[in-house]
């Protein structure tokens, strides 16, 4: 085990800071859309919104250090409750409506009226939320991403499918590891979301899934036991 430093006690309490005036800033741009929102052109809308999803990001970025710092300490220890998948696929839409927008990108859910999971709610969230970003960063503008939830021999299989350039070998074995940096169309990241993603899954006795299949068709996900 590893022995906790002064390090471990300090960044906490930055994030939180962080994660304030982030709120602060989502609620103010929030407020005036809804308020003043029919006053402005489209264009200026196109920026707050983009703003908003930025703080969003942001906002998530926070939620990622801060339980990766916990993860130097000790083991992912997910608390498991049974819920609708379907709730947090629609937060997670909403917080990316922006940039599906801005890069024309319909997503298709293929799932039934009601599916529930047995997970720790706020680690699926992360999870999903991290996967489905990447695969917006490699799909192609203008394209159909499918989101597909089913069980299989008692386990639960979530895949999100896109459309893009293939993911070479070498890169789908190093996608998952901690600092491998990644640039796409409009970010540069350190690689952490898809390391805590990883970690997460394994937490739930599942395992992750990256693949390149024909026609130029990418898929995320993972498979978990359903109990």
């Amino acid at each position: 085990m590893r022995t906790k430093n002064k390090n471990h006690d300090f960044l906490p309490k930055i994030l939180y800071d962080l994660k304030t005036p982030t709120l602060a800033q989502i609620t103010a741009l929030e407020t005036l859309l809804k308020i003043s929102g029919k006053n402005f052109g489209s264009q200026d809308k196109d920026l707050i919104e983009l703003t908003i999803h930025s703080c969003r990001y942001m906002q998530h970025l926070l939620d990622i250090y801060s339980i990766i710092n916990t993860l130097e300490c000790e083991k992912i220890k997910p608390y498991c409750e049974i819920f609708d998948i379907n709730e947090i696929l629609e937060k997670i839409l909403n917080e990316l409506k922006i940039i599906l927008k801005y890069r024309n990108i319909t997503i298709n859910i293929n799932t039934n009226k009601e599916q529930f999971i047995y997970a720790d709610k706020l680690y699926m969230k992360i999870t999903i939320f991290n996967l489905l970003s990447n695969s917006i960063d490699y799909a192609f503008d203008n394209s159909n991403i499918d989101i597909n939830f089913h069980k299989k021999k008692g386990n639960i299989i979530f895949e999100i499918k896109s459309h893009g350039n293939p993911i070479m070998a070498n890169v789908s074995k190093e996608i998952f590891e901690k600092f491998k940096r990644k640039s796409t169309f409009n970010k540069t990241t350190l690689g952490l979301g898809l390391y805590l993603s990883k970690e997460i899954i394994n937490a739930h006795f599942g395992i992750i899934i990256v693949n390149s299949l024909e026609n130029n068709t990418n898929i995320f996900g993972f498979e978990i036991p359903s109990r």
